[in-house]
């Protein structure tokens, strides 16, 4: 019986290390296949594309971002095909029954597959009804959480060189794992229910790793969640990709930074050069209470420091989390919360708004904290004792500005300029949100050139207008179209590009041809593109 393993990424980028290692553990079965689809793809689509291969097995990988896609695609296989489905994956590991009870799906895999899946497929083409630990149907809900040794996947065909990979490798994320567990107990976060931490050998790890250096791949995405948990583990793989990697690599990893130990903070710091690593640190919360209710105790002042010199050294890219809608935190302590953080003055600070996943203990416990949430996935809080739905919108309002002025990176010189003026970094995002909704200006769909005059708009500040023109004039290699007035007639650009090319020793042919100039406060802005490229300068 033919077999496919698939599910829906979010983006194409993205690729699912879970199908590849389902896909290795079926010992090189000819009848056994893998393939990835997109939720940008119609469901018509990808039923059609599944059925097309003649399959009579298909198991998806289900999160909280594709379950409801997986469910409605499951239900059109059904009606067309007489297929067996299985689902397997976070979103469906502490709560079999519910999707059992669709109709659509016979079989849930709770937990790690790489044993438990080959098994199943077996008994399915043998025709038997399967009793395996792990696995549950309507006649066998044992809700075991199967775990597989470490050293079992060791001795499959690595998941990571594949050679249907090869050709797009260099496009799209690689996800990487070194270890399985956390130490860590976050009520909000399912890696609570895991039990210790696991670690693939030396010897695996830098065979693996040798490998996806020289296939070409460009972001390699650390799956750990806490790189940082075992010092010597850490240590090795960081002295390996520094001393192994290629030019152009990235390698990303989430760590804790509070307890980030000298060995590898000096790592960091001394041994890796620019470029080559990135740093996902989730902070959630700084007040005390709602980090001691979510069993997440951290040390900020710790935290800040490690932030600091990494940040100082500018070796590392940083990216900051935050999560709006834990307990006890209500308005105004998220909105220092968020305060707090911006003084790190983080590359990228993600915003999230807590969900209230299947399994998690906070789930399990929302009564008690009074949260209101959407059923369906991702299963975003709606309201809780501390945070009214009114309040919630505004921080959403203030998440939607931090995206597009802060993390797009669009908006450096001004974003810089701004933060050194205000007391609230929080205040001025949210101030700004509910300026685009008081004017009714788009948040989606708009132009690059809409969005610099939008918060021209809002600012009305001559200094951040030449701000905003140095930073709109370098995110392009050609000449841009203008979103403000020009700052110099025809005849006054003649003189001023005369005048500049005497007393600078400038090539006047060159400016007239490819240079925009702009006349600004401190001088004259101006930005050449040629070959490719921008080269921006102020004259005085």
């Amino acid at each position: 019986m033919k077999t496919l393993i698939t599910t829906l990424n979010s983006k194409y980028i993205h690729t699912s290390l879970s199908l590849r290692l389902l896909y290795v553990s079926c010992l090189n079965d000819p009848d056994v296949s893998f393939y990835e689809y997109t939720i940008k793809e119609k469901d018509e689509d990808i039923v059609n594309h599944i059925l097309n291969q003649g399959v009579e097995i298909v198991a998806f990988s289900c999160y909280i971002w594709n379950i409801d896609r997986i469910i409605k695609i499951s239900q059109l296989l059904k009606e067309k095909a007489n297929i067996k489905i299985i689902y397997g994956g976070p979103e469906v590991t502490y709560d079999v029954e519910t999707f059992l009870n669709t109709g659509y799906v016979d079989y849930v895999i709770s937990g790690e597959g790489e044993i438990v899946f080959y098994k199943l497929i077996q008994a399915i083409r043998e025709g038997d009804v399967p009793h395996i630990l792990g696995v549950n149907h309507k006649d066998d809900l044992n809700k075991h959480i199967a775990t597989v040794d470490l050293s079992y996947i060791e001795q499959l065909d690595s998941p990571y060189t594949l050679a249907c990979d090869e050709k797009d490798k260099k496009h799209r994320i690689l996800y990487f794992e070194s270890s399985r567990g956390c130490p860590f107990m976050c009520q909000y976060c399912l890696s609570s229910r895991e039990k210790g931490l696991r670690f693939f050998s030396e010897a695996y790890l830098k065979d693996q790793l040798q490998a996806i250096i020289e296939s070409g791949a460009k972001t390699i995405k650390f799956l750990d969640r806490s790189f940082n948990a075992n010092v010597k583990h850490a240590l090795m793989i960081l002295d390996y990709i520094v001393l192994n990697h290629k030019e152009g690599q990235v390698f990303q990893f989430e760590i804790n930074a509070d307890v980030l130990q000298p060995q590898i903070l000096d790592a960091l710091l001394n041994k890796v050069p620019p470029g080559l690593i990135r740093l996902e640190i989730g902070i959630q919360s700084t007040y005390d209470k709602t980090n001691e209710a979510v069993k997440r105790i951290q040390n900020f002042e710790r935290l800040k420091e490690v932030v600091l010199a990494l940040q100082d050294q500018k070796t590392c890219g940083l990216h900051l989390d935050l999560i709006a809608g834990l307990p006890y935190e209500n308005f105004d302590r998220f909105k220092q919360s968020f305060d707090d953080v911006f003084t790190l003055y983080p590359q990228e600070l993600q915003l999230g708004f807590l969900k209230l996943l299947r399994g998690t203990s906070l789930r399990e416990e929302d009564n008690d904290y009074g949260y209101i949430y959407d059923q369906n996935p991702p299963y975003e809080m709606i309201q809780n004792n501390w945070l009214t739905p009114n309040e919630l919108h505004k921080i959403h309002l203030a998440e939607d500005m931090l995206e597009k002025y802060w993390n797009s990176g669009r908006f450096k010189k001004t974003m810089t300029h701004i933060m050194k003026k205000i007391s609230s970094p929080f205040q001025f995002f949210l101030s700004l949100g509910e300026y685009y909704e008081a004017h009714d200006f788009k948040t989606i769909g708009y132009q690059m050139d809409e969005l610099f005059g939008y918060i021209d708009h809002y600012l009305n500040d001559d200094l951040c207008h030449d701000y905003l023109m140095e930073d709109y004039l370098m995110l392009f290699k050609v000449k841009p179209k203008r979103w403000y007035e020009p700052t110099l007639s025809v005849n006054e650009r003649k003189d001023v590009i005369r005048d500049l090319s005497e007393r600078y020793h400038l090539n006047e042919e060159l400016l007239f041809r490819y240079a925009v100039v702009e006349k600004v406060q401190a001088g004259y802005l101006v930005a050449i593109y040629k070959d490719q490229k921008c080269d921006i300068h102020i004259y005085k």
